[in-house]
């Protein structure tokens, strides 16, 4: 058991160094990326060689043969991997995706991504299922070439090279586990690291179930065997694969069991020799069923990750994750960056991945080895006829197993869901920066609070500019009812992407901040009577703006969206689709510009005025509500009960800016400076990943540790 000191002694100081040390275990991030390069440099000539080694290396008759006697049973270990994985995926919390995505199959990139039309370009390109596609049609064919012996012994010698490659790195091992295992504990948020324990209690409870009872129960089911000998001969092989963290080690033992057990039955000869050999090197391919685990982790990335999963896209997950996994546990890695890219998540994922593999791979090759022993014995009975269906013991073998998954499951989902709470209402816990706060002196008015006095005298020859600087005061006007620019948060606070500009902009002029609230029908008016020097709060251009008033540089842009129930939100996915609705009621707050554009894009519905979306409206009153898709994002992802949609054809896009006095030119002129300004030194892009975004905060607080929050020997 030395090799299995070699990776959980490394964790468990991994993790030590982690909890004590906190962010300052960043710096071991490249280590543990040098070792995942490492491995996925071999993943491709593997199972580029093990596919067509395996398939060319059966005589037509022989691999017809065993593809008539096997293929429901291959079918069989598939389908009941993925059935108890998506049955585990009841137990991982749904994501909630605050903007429904409206979108179906794409036939033409899933046939991008299967059919290799450029075998080159799919490995450059990481389209896992379009190389195994084009190895498994070139292994078939290269059957019916007579003089292939050339070919599949430099094929052979590939595969032993690869093999050989990954034993050196397994060497690197415990250096990389605790790299990656110090770099996760250090730098991950505890909230996250809470919600990544509960998913591994799952794979593990899953592995075990899989591995231990009801693989080996269905083998029992299916043969003269017991399940308790099948169980004890699969002793060697789980030993020397978990030690060596490689499931290839497994092969000879499992050879040798099925030959045991074949001998046992009554199977013997030069012919069950071919059949264990041949059916074992297609299984080492296709049946590491521990690989499948990666749909496991995808629909956990999805509610980590809080990623919207389209339903057409969770319909192919499994079929995508089978062709995209096969192999060595290794392809695992390109596996999970398939499917990330496929599935648009983010960056981070595979590297989430990664990190975790350390630890899950022992539960993948748990199932792997016993997926092994499942696929030989029961296709060499099969291609003898000697397999013994026994209907009530095959019932329990499947169903009861898939029972006590979903208890696992259900216990604990109702676990996190108790720790966790309700879950994540990102957005109502957002805060202004607390340095940029602490260095501007600010006051925020309310409608209760009397507005200050307007400066009478200030006009062309007394600009707003020289009223700032005489006065040394910035007066912001803000309507509150627009997340994510300007609203309240949970605890009450007055927050939001120009909340967090207005104290920018009064850090840049170095005065005091006054903060002023407005009524959207009297903003055009507030802001020519100088209640206050500039509007920002969320606010659209438009031509009567631009007029009336001074417009700075547009900072942002959205398209039109919708938002209503999210059982209902797909009705809305095309202009045509919803003036086709009969009675359609549309609400919207009072506001001069949304009223004028939900006319024009919907004449017959039935526009119903709501005070302000700082409340969800009352969705039994209307079908829907009309925003921009950013701001409706925002409040969906605070509110998961709604959900957003950007439907097609809905025009162009809002444009958002800040406004002053008509006359204000050289203040408009400052305020486009600054802007620029902070679009290059790249301020504007890190307050738009946060409050747009839902990214953390690069220059927040350092993540909990025991030698700063403990010992206090940093700061």
């Amino acid at each position: 058991m030395k090799e299995l000191r070699m990776v959980f002694l490394p964790a468990g100081a991994g993790l030590l160094a982690g909890l004590f040390f906190g962010e300052y275990c960043a710096w071991l991030s490249p280590i543990g990326s040098a070792y995942v390069m490492l491995l996925q440099a071999a993943v491709y000539p593997y199972v580029i060689t093990s596919l067509l080694h395996g398939l060319g290396s059966l005589r037509p008759d022989q691999s017809f043969k065993l593809f008539h006697r096997g293929w429901f049973i291959y079918l069989l270990a598939w389908v009941i991997t993925f059935i108890a994985l998506l049955i585990l995926g009841f137990g991982i919390p749904a994501a909630h995706p605050p903007v429904a995505s409206g979108v179906g199959i794409d036939a033409a990139k899933v046939l991008n991504l299967v059919i290799p039309k450029d075998i080159v370009g799919a490995i450059a390109n990481n389209y896992v299922p379009a190389v195994v596609v084009f190895c498994t049609i070139y292994g078939v064919a290269m059957q019916r070439v007579e003089d292939r012996s050339a070919l599949l012994s430099v094929l052979d010698a590939i595969k032993r090279m690869s093999l050989q490659f990954w034993r050196w790195i397994v060497k690197l091992v415990p250096v990389a586990v605790f790299a990656l295992v110090a770099n996760t504990a250090g730098t991950t948020a505890l909230a996250n690291l809470e919600h990544v324990g509960f998913f591994l209690i799952l794979l593990f409870g899953l592995s075990a179930i899989l591995a231990f009872w009801m693989l080996p129960a269905i083998v029992a089911a299916l043969s003269p065997l017991s399940y308790r000998e099948v169980l004890a001969s699969l002793r060697s092989a789980m030993i020397v694969s978990l030690a060596t963290t490689l499931s290839v080690t497994a092969i000879p033992y499992v050879s040798e069991l099925t030959r045991k057990f074949a001998k046992q039955l009554g199977i013997e000869g030069k012919e069950p020799n071919e059949v264990i050999e041949t059916n074992l090197s297609i299984t080492y391919v296709f049946g590491q069923l521990g690989n499948f685990f990666v749909l496991g982790f995808i629909l956990f990335a999805v509610y980590f990750f809080q990623n919207p999963l389209p339903f057409a896209d969770r319909l192919l997950l499994p079929f995508m994750t089978f062709l995209s996994n096969v192999g060595s546990p290794t392809a695992t890695v390109n596996g999970v960056s398939f499917l990330s890219m496929w599935l648009n998540l983010p960056d981070t994922a595979p590297a989430l991945f990664v990190e975790l593999l350390v630890i899950i791979r022992y539960a993948m090759l748990m199932t792997s080895v016993t997926g092994f022993a499942f696929l030989s014995i029961l296709v060499t009975l099969s291609y003898f006829g000697k397999l013994r269906v026994q209907p009530a013991k095959l019932a329990a073998a499947i169903v009861l197993p898939l029972l006590a998954i979903a208890a696992l499951s259900l216990g604990t989902k109702t676990i996190l869901d108790r720790v966790a709470g309700e879950g994540r209402r990102p957005y109502l816990n957002f805060t202004l920066s607390p340095d940029l706060t602490a260095s501007v002196e600010h006051k925020i008015l309310t409608k209760q609070d009397p507005a200050p006095d307007s400066d009478a005298t200030q006009n062309a020859q007394n600009p707003v500019m020289a009223r700032i600087q005489k006065t040394g005061e910035l007066r912001v006007g803000y309507n509150p009812g627009i997340i994510p620019m300007c609203y309240y948060n949970a605890d009450g606070d007055l927050v939001g992407y120009d909340i967090e500009a207005a104290f920018s902009l009064a850090q840049s002029l170095d005065v005091k901040l006054t903060l002023i609230p407005f009524e959207w029908q009297s903003l055009v008016d507030d802001l020519n009577a100088n209640k206050f020097d500039i509007a920002m709060a969320g606010i659209y251009v438009t031509d009567q703006r631009i007029r009336e008033l001074s417009v700075s540089t547009p900072y942002f842009s959205s398209p039109v969206a919708l938002f209503g129930p999210r059982t209902k939100v797909n009705r809305f996915s095309s202009r045509k689709s919803i003036n086709e609705i009969d009675d359609l009621r549309v609400g919207v707050f009072d506001d001069p510009v949304l009223i004028p554009r939900l006319k024009r894009l919907f004449p017959d519905a039935n526009v119903v005025i709501v005070d302000s979306y700082e409340e969800v409206p009352d969705f039994t009153k209307i079908d829907a509500a009309i925003w921009t898709l950013e701001q409706a994002k925002a409040l969906a992802a605070a509110n998961p009960e709604i959900q957003a949609i950007a439907p097609k054809d809905m025009g162009s896009n809002f444009l958002f800016a800040y406004l002053m006095p008509q006359d204000a030119t050289e203040w408009k002129q400052y305020v486009d400076y600054w802007l620029e300004i902070r679009s290059r030194d790249g301020e504007l892009d890190a307050t738009k990943d946060y409050w747009i975004e839902g990214k953390p905060r690069d220059a927040g607080a350092p993540r909990w540790s025991i030698i700063r929050n403990v010992l206090h020997w940093v700061d």
